[in-house]
């Protein structure tokens, strides 16, 4: 009986893994790309091409691209495993991109598919195409990256460290704005710059030294609930993030009498309070940072002439600040600052009170800014002689 056991057992052991699949027949996704249609929803997928990458095939492109169309998106996707051999393998997927007609629509539909289907990773971004279609943007080649979305992916993660002009918020981040209690949702967005934007799907776009085609991460793109309301340019996307005290380096431009002085700052702390009783909202600001240019005719080197700039500049960020205040009151209509969050946070009993009329109130808020700048360096040297 018990040979009968290990004999048996054995079988089992010499099986074959008959729910497994071979390496060589998975179609790694990197970018997914969604479109609104008349009948539902355009999906793209960037399916990366193994034997490109590992050189064994010279004369092929590093990415296919492969469309499909559905009246739901889970049916876009699994319309998709139709034009391939491979199977679509998600767990590598970095970027989901949505066309603005999704984005005016309402994204609950997009994010509610991708958060569902547990192949995705939720710390993935989801990215806004301006005024182009999302295809479009899965199907362009980057001169800089063997797989196209994975510049775009890099271009997001570097402004938002580098220039302060993106924000970081992933699958997870975004489901949780859209139902927080008083802040709206932003996103990245991305446009394609170039005169002729299907260019960017030839191999000549990665083979000249001036692409054709090329990935522009420059606008952030707001919401109200979760619909598109309208986008924040790459100069006033820099002082939401100081708003929302998110921001690392970012430029502040101060002009005097015709001359520009600019400033780079290094560390910015932002503190936001709500009185709701007389319907104002204090903002401070602390930056401190160092001067990059400097054409004002002013002597660097004396102690007072650096306060003055420093007022200087505190003014152009205070003006800067309320700049994006406004815009966000009059054109969006949308607390994408958060200032009704603050609310919830001191007094939850009087957040009860507001929230079903939040988008009634926040409008008429006043704002009153503060802004404080510290120099910490004026670089190596202090004054340009001028002769």
């Amino acid at each position: 009986m018990k040979r009968l056991f290990i004999l048996v057992m054995m079988c089992f052991c010499l099986t074959g893994c008959a729910h497994k699949i071979e390496m060589s027949n998975i179609g790694l996704v990197a970018g997914l790309g969604i479109d609104k249609t008349s009948t539902g929803y355009l999906m793209t997928a960037q399916v990366v091409n193994p034997t490109s990458i590992a050189g064994n095939h010279q004369n092929t492109l590093p990415i296919v691209t492969i469309q499909a169309e559905g009246s739901t998106i889970f049916e876009s996707y699994r319309r998709l495993s139709n034009l391939t051999s491979k199977v679509l393998y998600l767990p590598h997927l970095s970027v989901i991109v949505i066309d603005e007609n999704i984005a005016k629509d309402g994204i609950n539909d997009v994010l509610d598919a991708a958060l569902r289907n547990v192949k995705i990773r939720p710390n993935i971004s989801l990215v806004v195409a301006k005024e182009t279609m999302a295809a479009t943007v899965l199907s362009t080649l980057a001169p800089n990256e063997t797989i196209p979305i994975n510049q775009l992916n890099s271009l997001t993660n570097m402004c938002h460290v580098c220039t302060g002009r993106q924000v970081s918020y992933n699958l997870y981040d975004a489901i949780n704005m859209v139902n927080a209690r008083g802040v709206e949702l932003v996103l990245n967005s991305v446009e394609i710059k170039s005169n002729d934007p299907s260019a960017g799907e030839n191999v000549d776009n990665i083979l000249e030294v001036n692409s054709p085609s090329q990935f522009e991460v420059n606008y952030l793109a707001a919401f109200k609930q979760d619909k598109f309301v309208g986008y924040l340019n790459s100069h006033e996307a820099e002082f939401y993030n100081v708003l929302m005290d998110n921001a690392e380096r970012y430029v502040v431009n101060a002009v005097v009498d015709d001359y520009n002085i600019t400033f780079e700052a290094r560390g910015t702390k932002t503190d936001i309070k709500p009185n709701m009783d007389e319907n104002k909202v204090s903002v401070k600001c602390e930056v401190s940072g160092y001067i990059m240019e400097n054409q004002y005719p002013i002597d660097l080197s004396k102690p007072e002439n650096l306060t003055t700039v420093e007022t200087y500049i505190a003014q152009a960020m205070k003006e800067n600040l309320i700049q994006v205040i406004t815009k966000t009151q009059t054109e969006f209509k949308s607390d994408i600052i958060g200032v009704g969050s603050k609310i919830y946070m001191k007094d939850p009993k009087k957040w009860h009170e507001l929230q079903g009329y939040w988008s009634d109130i926040y409008p008429t808020l006043t704002f009153d800014v503060e802004v404080e700048a510290n120099i910490i360096s004026v670089g190596d040297i202090q004054n340009l002689q001028q002769k």
